[in-house]
């Protein structure tokens, strides 16, 4: 039998043999090729190492999470002292004032002075026109105008977007999540729950490249669905499909105040019947003609309806670009989450059939945010990606030109190297292609790189108590997601602000001339 200490003896021997290499090893690794040979060193070794555990938040990070963290009306009370808002839960027009009396907690002049702020291609500002002139003349209380949310997987499950759809409809008024798929995210916005019957098929633009219908009319969704024949022995043609809405309980946020149900839908080459159905009687039917074009029909839902259903009936299936949930004026705010993508996907689709959907939908400000899917793609250049996004801005341009467009670049990503986590090499390249895009096609940025606190920062945000940041060193909590959108929301209305001050005048009528001047200058 192996005594004791004989043991002992042998497991130093081990460790200082493993050890050993340590003390040698070049700090910065030694290059092969592509990729780096490292060691850890002895701290490292020993998981004695605490630089990641000792790097923090931004101070003002910290302070705005903390109000994040209380309920909204204590956030506008905070940050917008006073704010004046529409009562939009009560569906009245009237205009309140926010209770103002309590003392703040934080001082929201520091606050403001460390908003980061939106950039700009020209000096006058004049890329937000379109969107400000729209809250300006007070067209959101005639009629919906929509935000289109645009993004890769950061925005997944409603992150980000349904906090930045919470502050715009609280200050401007509007209800609904706006534009879902028929088919549900695995991730779904809080505000409601969503179920469908099993024969409903989606194509999406990441789709595109396996896709073989030839079919290129993906929408401002992003994509489309059908549904096949019910596999019924005893239906031999008749086509059947359902879709079933909760608004959930406990969520007292405007995204679930939603008065109206609108199908988005077309190309269908027979007609089809559309029920609106609760605690199974019909509220609504209409018998949908064949078409061979965009079309939306609407359906009046109480807000008393908690639980509600579209059933589809039909010899086949029409094309279903989205069902929103909205109201009939204030603000809408769509989460369009394409995973996987660069952003580099919209030239992909129909772009004159893009057009009409987001002229149907009255979009005033479209939002863009992607990037981390291509850090993990290290190079020394990132023009190929530049390019890219110019494209794809000026598509988006010339689909909808009296839209404003905002860029809002990469997010920090880290990777692990010896036993920490750090910031890629390449964040700063991709984030800075991005600008440049944006600013040659006449486009503001938002650099949230910056506002996390720029190198490293994802690890302090995966590292804070609680967390901001999940354990992919990659995505938001949805924490972190909401403290994101506060940042970005705090930005826009800064500007908004600004704007006020210095065009309360008659309207600007020349920012596509300031576009085409910015176009000139070759990449």
């Amino acid at each position: 039998m192996v005594k004791p200490y004989k043991i002992f003896i042998l497991l130093l021997l081990l460790l200082v043999l493993i050890s050993l290499p340590s003390f040698f090893f070049p700090k910065d690794g030694i290059r092969f090729f592509n990729f780096t040979l490292n060691y850890p060193t002895i701290p490292q070794f020993l998981d004695t190492d605490t630089s990641h555990s000792k790097l923090s938040l931004k101070p003002e990070i910290v302070q705005l999470d903390k109000i994040i963290d209380s309920t909204l009306n204590y956030q506008l009370r905070i940050l917008e002292n006073p704010l004046r808002i529409t009562d939009t839960l009560t569906s009245k027009d009237t205009v309140k004032t926010v209770d103002t009396t309590s003392k703040p907690a934080f001082n929201p002049d520091w606050l403001k002075s460390k908003i980061t702020k939106l950039e700009f291609p020209d000096s006058l500002h004049l890329s937000l026109v379109g969107f400000f002139e729209a809250l300006r003349d007070g067209e959101y209380n005639k009629k919906l105008i929509r935000v289109l949310h645009y993004g890769d997987s950061q925005i997944e499950g409603d992150r980000i977007t349904s906090y930045l759809r919470s502050r715009l409809q609280t200050k401007f008024g509007g209800g609904g999540v706006g534009l879902v798929h028929a088919i549900p995210q695995s991730s779904q916005p809080a505000a409601i729950t969503q179920s469908n019957s099993s024969n409903w098929e989606k194509t999406t633009l990441a789709d595109h490249d396996k896709d073989l219908s030839g079919i290129s009319r993906y929408g401002a969704l992003g994509g489309y669905s059908l549904y096949t024949q019910n596999r019924n022995f005893f239906s031999k043609s008749t086509y059947e499909a359902w879709i079933h809405f909760q608004r959930n309980v406990g969520i007292n946020s405007p995204s679930r105040y939603f008065k109206k149900v609108k199908v988005f839908y077309g190309y269908n080459t027979q007609p089809f019947m559309v029920e609106l159905n609760t605690d199974g009687k019909a509220l609504d039917a209409e018998l949908v003609p064949t078409t061979n074009n965009l079309n939306a029909i609407s359906f009046d839902v109480d807000n008393g309806i908690n639980s509600f259903e579209l059933k589809f009936k039909g010899e086949n299936s029409p094309m279903i670009f989205g069902i929103s949930l909205e109201t009939d004026k204030g603000i809408g705010v769509d989460n369009i989450p394409i995973r996987g993508s660069s952003g580099n996907n919209f030239t992909k689709t129909d772009m004159v059939f893009m057009k009409e959907m987001l002229n149907m939908l009255n979009a005033k400000l479209i939002i863009l945010q992607f990037g981390v899917n291509v850090v993990p793609n290290v190079v020394d250049s990132y023009k190929y990606y530049e390019v890219q996004l110019y494209n794809q801005l000026k598509a988006i341009q010339e689909a909808k030109p009296d839209a404003s467009i905002i860029m809002i670049g990469v997010s920090d990503v880290s990777r692990k190297e010896g036993l920490n986590y750090v910031s890629y090499p390449n964040v700063e390249k991709i984030r800075d292609a991005q600008k440049k895009a944006a600013f040659r096609a006449g486009v503001p940025f938002w650099d949230c790189y910056n506002a996390m606190g720029g190198k490293n920062s994802m690890a302090a945000w995966e590292n804070a108590k609680p967390p901001l940041a999940s354990k992919d060193f990659i995505h938001f909590t949805y924490r972190g997601a909401n403290l994101i959108a506060e940042m970005f929301y705090a930005a826009l209305m800064s500007e908004y602000s600004d704007y006020l001050s210095k065009f309360n005048q008659p309207k600007q009528k020349h920012i596509a001339v300031k576009r085409d001047s910015l176009d000139t200058r070759s990449l």
